[in-house]
């Protein structure tokens, strides 16, 4: 089953009520990957990762496809392979979270903590998930798509702006 896919960028800053706002490219791939009539979208950190992913609930088979590839793979080269642990921390990391008919939404306070997100976030299209990013962390892992690079700039200086001119 092939799933709509996340393309481009964007970014958000926090509301006044402690949200994000999904750019508008961004939600519709997120409605195709959820069940009909959903309100929520999953959040997932992974060790290891700077950012947090985004996906619709539709997509959560289509990983787990590849995680039971993977496990294929290292055990068809005769290489451990620990199921129990691995299901447990991609899984675990998992969290639904609501979003409302403008994309608006809040980060779980851990999921947050994990990718360095505070008052903004630099969102990109990863093909079956969306990253968020925090924009200085993206910055710091030296993107290599011209338009990304030149897009977080922007996001910088506006994001620098709102604060008042302080990082």
């Amino acid at each position: 089953m092939a799933l709509a896919i996340f393309m481009g960028q964007g970014w958000s800053a926090l509301d006044g009520k402690g949200r994000f706002s999904l750019p508008a490219a961004f939600r519709r791939p997120l409605q195709d990957q959820c069940t009909p009539d959903s309100s929520s979208m999953l959040v997932r950190a992974l060790d290891g990762k700077p950012y947090l992913t985004i996906f619709g609930d539709l997509q959560a088979p289509e990983f787990q496809k590849k995680f039971e590839e993977k496990e294929r793979i290292a055990l068809s080269l005769g290489q451990d392979f620990d199921d129990e642990a691995g299901y447990r921390d991609f899984w675990s990391g998992i969290q639904s979270v609501s979003i409302d008919a403008g994309g608006r939404f809040a980060l779980p306070a851990l999921h947050a903590q994990h990718a360095g997100i505070t008052d903004s976030m630099f969102i990109i299209g990863a093909g079956p998930q969306a990253e968020l990013w925090d924009l200085d962390a993206l910055r710091a892992s030296s993107p290599r798509n011209p338009i990304v690079k030149a897009a977080l700039e922007l996001a910088l200086k506006e994001r620098d702006a709102r604060r008042g001119g302080k990082a």
